[in-house]
């Protein structure tokens, strides 16, 4: 990565870089969340046929599919845009990120169905291998940092105490839990 190099810039670039890894990162999760979903709605919809049908595409053609997603939402995201310019925040925000969630799950879905085509093109391919690499390095520099590595830890220890709290399922159960949860916060803080 950029960072890794010698000179004044160094210390300057460094969160810059961990702010964009955490991004991409966070946007491959979102990808990979939104893409099941799509997936089980595909399911859902008896789209077999149609799936099928997307995958024997030739690569030019698959290319030019994966386009559809910004092609369709672009009119919402002008609206949002519009929303935003005329004082509607909240209705402007919220068209967009329904906007960002529609398209990122329909480019997922579409480019797990015509990936393998569209590798078939070399330029293509060696880009998607870049990429892939890139985010390869981002994911372990970002594992590799202290802030993460605790993050994750208070993650796991959260979703541990909400199973368990979701488990007793009883409302005395719920408030121990919250009690606990706000005094270890008090204390932490």
């Amino acid at each position: 990565m950029a960072s890794q190099g010698r000179g004044p810039w160094r210390w300057l670039l460094r969160p810059f870089i961990g702010l964009l890894a955490l991004l991409l990162l966070a946007e491959e999760w979102l990808w990979d969340v939104l893409q099941r979903g799509m997936r089980r709605l595909g399911l859902a919809l008896h789209l077999q046929r149609l799936e099928a049908w997307l995958r024997q595409l030739p690569p030019w053609p698959s290319l030019l599919l994966l386009a559809a997603p910004a092609a369709l939402l672009l009119p919402f995201k002008l609206a949002a845009l519009w929303a935003l310019g005329h004082g509607y925040q909240f209705l402007g925000l919220l068209v967009f990120v329904a906007a960002k969630l529609c398209g990122t799950a329909l480019a997922a879905y579409l480019f797990d169905l015509v990936r393998d085509s569209a590798r078939r093109l070399p330029w293509f391919d060696r880009f998607y291998r870049w990429v892939m690499g890139w985010l390869a390095r981002a994911r372990a520099w970002l594992h590799a940092q202290p802030v993460y590595q605790q993050a994750r830890a208070s993650a796991r220890e959260f979703k541990q105490r909400l199973r368990h709290a979701l488990a007793l399922r009883r409302p005395a159960a719920w408030l121990r839990w919250w009690r606990s949860a706000r005094a270890r916060r008090h204390r932490s803080g």
